[in-house]
């Protein structure tokens, strides 16, 4: 038989039609044309496209899964129940029915028995997504919220189609639930459906592989490196620009610090590192058992947020009932996840024309200033992110002020908000917008923490903390040997900071699906954007805790007149104690000025990070003591206290989502009336953001298995210095304890996060 000649298509248009039928349905038609070389390739070419549209129609239905059949469940009887709370009366059960995200359907109640026998039939949806369902037992209260007995779970996988099922389940708190499961689907029996699941994951992977082929080549090659490191030496440290997205090629990411490319097999993670992630994460998944039944028990709005925490999660009882106070909003600009942003306020061009008439306590908004009590807090940076559907936030100003109360010390209070800058009329909200629309007012201050999240999460945090060290740490391997004080100075600090930084670059901030896309507002686009732009003006001398506070207008001795501002002063003390550490380590290794100077490795130290390693602001050489005294305890601070005064409250703040949303749906409605509560729920994230957003920052929140206090980088090598260094850690974090003790018994919040018992040595986490 004669060789057929290949098949070529050429000008070809594909078009893709969705029409609305009736209110449930949506019918999708695929249109293709094109010009064949031979029409005896016609039929080959018609079945390869109709595999990849019915990719793309199974795709779809994966998205917007429809009812593929329906489970009958008859509820039999129950025995065995273990007594709520070791009761002396016998509880009234009824079962309560859970599928993915349907109505859950319940029983009736069986009164005051150990034995209910139900005897029900109910009737559940299946869709393409169903793979549990979750039986709850629960006992009906006369007074009270019903409470939960037990749960049971069966997998759809241990039901056959068209065949009754008789089960016997173990009821998670005791006893036996009898069931009898029937499962009916359409068109096709379950195994089918479930080959259809299989070619979609067959037929859809090729047909997204051309799309992502640059970045999916991009990682096969750093895995083959990872692979070849791991059999051979494993050291190889190299810097590289970063490389453009490609779903975003106008982010100049070369213009960002250098990163660590191929990752060395000494920077994995360790078993003991992976175990803990995943003893987290299962700790989480854990917990969200029984959330359906916990939601529908809630009282109030708010707790169907609260929902979310519990059993393994802990819950922040005091914050979920504060959030919405303005006392609360304020307090967290001092001591929340973000406590870099508050600035005393000493200019006037920086106050928006619109917040000039405001007035608190008989004083306008310029008299505060004069009076050295007004603060401003400039969201500029989220200008930068481009708006996308469905995202809604803004770049606000927020003007605060200190309140002076007779007899007691002043607090932080709000003067303003204003979310717009580019309008002809600003609208300003204030305290005084309470008192005639409570909901507005709430929803400004959600919109500023959507920006406030925003910037910590991108700047703050990704930007200023991970990305800019990541050089140093690459140097320090490459021109420093082992054997070289400030190698055994600096090699503890940098532990775990590459990988966790290469763990982001493939998760949170992917070039092929990063986490970051849907759940922050900014975007994957927005937050790369945020960072190259700031990153233009960034020194890393200049962002030195003590010349960061300087800039904003606070110092050691608190001449800014605010109190409990517990970011500012235990971090002032932690960084005296540094600087006092990295003093005589260098008086160690150096006599003079000129020792430091002819140092060849050192100077190469340098010469890397401020070259290759494109970290703005770090010398390019090091000739004096002073100078490389300041750069080392500038280093050592970031990593380890500035690090974890950012990453350590995360839990604490963003676990309840409405305090601090990463996003939201919703504009500020305009017109005269309040907005309605349940607007406001309705633009918060949905139930499977809220779950991303809950597990991540509970991930990123782990405590540190390698505390400050157990730092012994130079305990051999200079035990002097090293034993001086840990005796003022030790009073630092007795001194911390006690402040905190007596701040939780006048009924405040402690500051944990920069105790030397919380803080950790390096970035990894």
């Amino acid at each position: 038989m004669e060789p057929q000649p290949p098949v070529s298509l050429s000008n070809t248009y594909t078009a893709v039609t969705m029409t609305s039928v009736g209110e449930k349905d949506t019918e999708v038609k695929f249109e293709c044309t094109f010009d064949l070389s031979t029409s005896l390739g016609l039929s080959a070419v018609q079945k390869s496209q109709k595999e990849v549209y019915m990719s793309c129609i199974n795709g779809l239905q994966q998205l917007f899964p429809s009812e593929v059949g329906t489970l009958e469940v008859v509820v039999v009887s129950a025995s065995d129940l273990a007594r709520r709370n070791n009761s002396l009366f016998n509880a009234s059960p009824y079962v309560v029915i859970a599928v993915n995200d349907f109505r859950p359907v319940t029983t009736k109640i069986c009164r005051r028995t150990p034995t209910p026998a139900w005897d029900e039939r109910l009737i559940v949806p299946i869709t393409s997504r169903t793979r549990v369902i979750v039986f709850t037992i629960m006992d009906r209260k006369k007074v009270g919220q019903d409470g939960v007995m037990g749960t049971a779970m069966v997998s759809l996988d241990e039901v056959p189609s068209d065949k009754e099922k008789k089960l016997s389940l173990d009821v998670q708190g005791g006893g036996t639930l009898n069931v009898r499961l029937y499962l009916r689907m359409h068109g096709k029996p379950k195994e089918a459906v479930e080959e259809d699941d299989k070619l979609v994951k067959q037929i859809s992977i090729p047909f997204l592989t051309p799309v992502f082929k640059e970045e999916l080549g991009a990682i096969k090659e750093e895995f083959a490196n990872l692979v070849i490191g791991f059999m051979g030496s494993g050291q190889k440290y190299e810097l590289r620009p970063p490389a453009r997205i490609q779903s975003h090629p106008d982010l100049a990411m070369e213009e960002l610090p250098a990163e660590c490319v191929p990752l060395p097999t000494a920077e994995m993670f360790f078993p003991k590192k992976f175990g803990l992630i995943m003893e987290k994460t299962m700790n989480f998944f854990q917990s969200q058992a029984g959330l359906t039944i916990r939601q529908m028990e809630s009282k109030g709005m708010w707790n169907l947020w609260k929902a979310y925490l519990g059993r393994y999660m802990p819950v922040n009882e005091r914050l979920i009932k504060e959030w919405q106070t303005d006392e609360e909003f304020c307090r967290q600009y001092l001591q929340g996840t973000n406590p870099t942003m508050l600035t005393v306020c000493k200019d006037k061009s920086r106050i928006p024309v619109e917040m000039l008439d405001l007035k608190a306590q008989g004083k306008t908004t310029l008299q505060l200033m004069e009076e050295n009590r007004l603060f401003i807090v400039d969201y500029a940076p989220m200008l930068a992110a481009p708006k996308t559907p469905g995202k809604c936030f803004y770049a606000p100003i927020v003007l605060m002020y200190t309140e002076k109360l007779p007899g007691r010390d002043g607090r932080l209070k709000i003067l303003g908000i204003q979310l717009t800058s580019d309008k002809t009329t600003n609208e300003v909200y204030s305290p005084e917008t309470a008192k005639t629309h409570p909901n507005k007012y709430m929803f400004a201050k959600m919109h500023v923490m959507v920006a406030d999240s925003n910037v910590h999460e991108f700047l703050t945090h990704l930007g200023f903390t991970h990305l800019t060290m990541e050089p140093i740490a690459v140097s320090l391997h490459t021109h420093l040997p082992p054997d070289h004080p400030i190698h055994r100075l600096l090699l503890s600090h940098f532990k775990d900071t590459i990988g966790i930084n290469y763990l982001a670059r493939h998760t949170l901030v992917s070039r092929i699906v990063p986490l970051i896309e849907h759940l922050y507002a900014a975007s994957t686009a927005g937050a790369f954007r945020m960072i190259i732009n700031e990153y233009s003006n960034y020194s890393l001398m200049d962002m030195a805790f003590p010349e960061e506070l300087k800039r904003r207008g606070f110092d050691e001795s608190g001449s800014d007149g605010l109190q409990d501002y517990f970011y500012r002063d235990d971090g002032f003390k932690l960084w005296n104690i540094y600087k006092t550490y990295v003093n005589g380590v260098v008086d160690k290794i150096y006599v003079n000025d000129q020792a430091v100077a002819s140092d060849q490795a050192l100077q190469r130290f340098c010469q890397m990070i401020e070259g290759p390693g494109q970290l703005h602001g770090f010398p390019r050489e090091i000739s004096t003591k002073r100078l490389l005294i300041d750069c080392l305890t500038n280093i050592i601070f970031t990593v380890s206290a500035q690090h974890s005064a950012i990453n350590l409250p995360q839990y604490d703040y963003y676990s309840f989502i409405p305090n601090r949303p990463p996003t939201l749906s919703q504009w500020m409605p305009d017109g005269p009336n309040d907005m309605l509560e349940s607007t406001i729920h309705d633009a918060l994230p949905s139930p499977s953001l809220t779950a991303l957003q809950i597990v991540l920052i509970y991930l990123l929140s782990v405590p540190s298995d390698s505390p400050l206090m157990e730092l012994a980088a130079i305990r051999d090598l200079y035990p002097d210095v090293h034993d001086e260094f840990i005796k003022e850690i030790s009073c630092l974090s007795e001194e911390i304890k006690a402040r905190n003790n007596q701040l939780e018994a006048e009924g405040k919040v402690p500051y944990p996060y920069l105790d030397p018992d919380n803080v950790s040595i390096s970035i990894n986490a």
